[in-house]
Order: C-alpha cells, then sequence, then structure tokens
C-alpha cells in the first residue's frame, strides 16, 4: 500500500468519525429547538443525521469489526509462526566455526 493510499484512507476514516460525532453532537444540542410545523429546516436535518447513524450503526460497525478482528489474529498466528522473521545463522544459533 502506497503512502498516498494510506494518506487517502486514513483521510476518509477522519471524516466518518467527523460526522458521525457531530451529528451526535448537532441532535443533542438540536433536541429542543423552537419547531415551526411541517416544513422545520432544523427537523430535516436531525431526520438526515439520524438517517446517517443509523446507516453506519450497529451492523456496518460488526462488519467491520469482525474483519479487523480476523486481520489481527491472523497476523498474530502468521507471527508465532514466525513468518515475519528472516531467517538468519544467529537466528538458527549456528556456530561459523570454519
Amino acid at each position: 500500500m502506497t503512502k498516498k493510499m494510506r494518506f487517502a484512507a486514513a483521510c476518509g476514516a477522519a471524516l466518518l468519525v467527523f460526522a458521525l460525532f457531530f451529528s451526535v453532537f448537532f441532535v443533542v444540542a438540536e433536541a429542543d429547538h423552537d419547531c415551526i410545523g411541517e416544513h422545520c429546516t432544523i427537523c430535516h436535518q436531525i431526520h438526515i443525521c439520524q438517517k446517517l447513524l443509523e446507516q453506519l450503526s450497529a451492523a456496518h460497525t460488526a462488519l467491520a469489526g469482525g474483519a479487523v478482528l480476523g486481520f489481527s489474529m491472523l497476523l498474530l498466528v502468521l507471527r508465532t509462526w514466525n513468518v515475519f522473521a528472516a531467517s538468519s545463522p544467529v537466528l538458527w544459533k549456528v556456530k561459523l566455526l570454519n
């Protein structure tokens, strides 16, 4: 993975977290607003924030969490098998007495 791809992934994750936190803060802050009726723009924005939170909630989080857990377990297993360790005479404790 190149540095540009990692940077883009980090920016995307940061924007997702930013949207989640500020959606929650907006809903909490505007919960007791003075509603003007059927065409209230604040109610419309609260509804959009709630839909965003519903779409990014439990089901998607569980899938992403499962993927991260599976990947970390794979790395743990590969590390215990010494797949990432480079083979060398020092690692094998070979005496070079020639």
